[in-house]
């Protein structure tokens, strides 16, 4: 009962995955790596798992053989469902046949997205259209737009009824590093729209946040920064 989609900016190289579920704290298994890919397992998800992807992925090896090495290293992989982006914008899904039905993935180019326990695959389909119907935004913009697509079209869909996304997760890796975004939400009744929520004030507080650890002698207050910001300068 998970959606997620990997993808790649091919302006600025970065690269990043988002996740929304009704299990908690799923951004404790996105995984990116700078300028090298992104990587999220889920259905019966398994933390080894992308945690040797993204080994593979910072190695430089291609999202081909990369999977093909997963599988290989896997005897329960036919349990697994995997999103995977490599550096050069390859992507590429895996639904094993035991994921939850209804249970698939939709690729377009430089993202896959990838879901189990959903109302069909036009979740999937419109996770991709979100995505790529933002193209020029930032990658993390583009990211949620393929998120909130996905609950518009239906989202999680237990054997009861539908189900909300408890948690939810954006992670783009770029130039650094370290995330250019890491956000999360591990517990929530409505966690897409809190991580939207989340993201609408990390842009605003972002650019101080990157001063402060970049020119730190020339950095004011925090309280003084936003109140001029709020004057508009």
């Amino acid at each position: 009962m998970t959606f997620s989609i990997a993808a790649h900016c091919p302006e600025t190289g970065a690269v990043g995955v988002a996740v929304a579920t009704y299990s908690l704290a799923c951004g404790a298994r996105a995984r990116a790596a700078t300028g090298r890919g992104a990587i999220m397992s889920q259905g019966f998800a398994s933390p080894p798992l992308s945690l040797l992807g993204i080994r593979l992925l910072e190695e430089g090896l291609p999202a081909p053989e990369v999977m093909a090495r997963l599988a290989a290293s896997d005897p329960d992989f036919a349990w697994r469902q995997i999103s995977l982006v490599d550096g050069k914008g390859r992507a590429m899904g895996h639904t094993g046949p035991h994921c939850r039905g209804w249970a698939g993935q939709a690729e377009g180019p430089g993202c896959v997205a990838c879901g189990n326990v959903l109302a069909g695959e036009r979740v999937v389909q419109a996770m991709v259209a979100g995505f790529l119907a933002a193209a020029g935004q930032p990658l993390a913009e583009r990211l949620l737009r393929a998120l909130e697509g996905a609950r518009g079209a239906g989202g999680q869909q237990g054997a009861e009824g539908p189900l909300p996304e408890r948690s939810a997760a954006v992670k783009v890796h770029q130039a650094e590093a370290h995330p250019l975004v890491d956000l999360r939400v591990d517990l929530s009744a409505d966690a897409i729209t809190d991580l939207r929520r989340l993201w609408a004030e990390w842009q605003r507080m972002a650019p101080y946040y990157e001063q402060r650890w970049r020119h730190p002698a020339a950095t004011p207050a925090q309280d003084a920064w936003m109140r001029a910001q709020a004057r508009g300068g």
